[in-house]
């Protein structure tokens, strides 16, 4: 079953819009239960719920954030990992360095689209920003959905059965 990891920074913003969009687009693909979709951050605080704007903004997508809680990346969620994709190269560069075993499962999400740009962090912004940031992930995620498809079915890491 391919897994796939979003991340971003602190796990209550980009990673759950991009975990929430990518099941919901799997969902009507008729892919879902093929998958295993996860989010985590490279600074996140355990347990922090999503932040306002990116509930609401998900709620208007017909999305649901409510449950979600922050976590931070770790060896394990690494480990499990078919794809692990990146809202920014800063996030790219700290998970490459920290889990080089890893380093060739990380990816770029504008990667997968045929882009190489980041995807803004709308933390502090008014909620059109965090509506702008839910619209490009959506775009690079349908666009991309071939290629993380590839690039996850098509992994030979043994994914959660490496020693932890």
């Amino acid at each position: 079953m391919p897994s796939v990891l979003f991340i971003c920074t602190a796990n209550m913003c980009r990673s759950p819009l991009a975990e929430v969009i990518f099941r919901d687009l799997l969902r009507r693909n008729g892919l879902l239960g093929d998958w295993l979709v996860h989010s985590a951050g490279v600074g996140a605080v355990h347990g922090q719920p999503a932040t306002e704007f990116s509930r609401q903004v998900a709620a208007e997508r017909g999305l649901d954030l409510s449950s979600h809680r922050s976590k931070p990346v770790d060896r394990a969620s690494m480990q499990a990992a078919d794809l692990v994709l990146v809202m920014d190269a800063g996030h790219r560069q700290a998970l490459r360095e920290g889990y080089p075993q890893s380093a060739d499962r990380v990816h770029l999400l504008s990667e997968m689209a045929g882009e190489g740009g980041p995807v803004e962090d709308p933390v502090g912004s008014p909620i059109e920003k965090y509506r702008l940031t839910a619209d490009r992930i959506t775009d690079l995620l349908t666009r991309g959905l071939d290629r993380i498809r590839e690039l996850a079915k098509g992994s030979s890491h043994p994914g959660g059965e490496e020693a932890a």
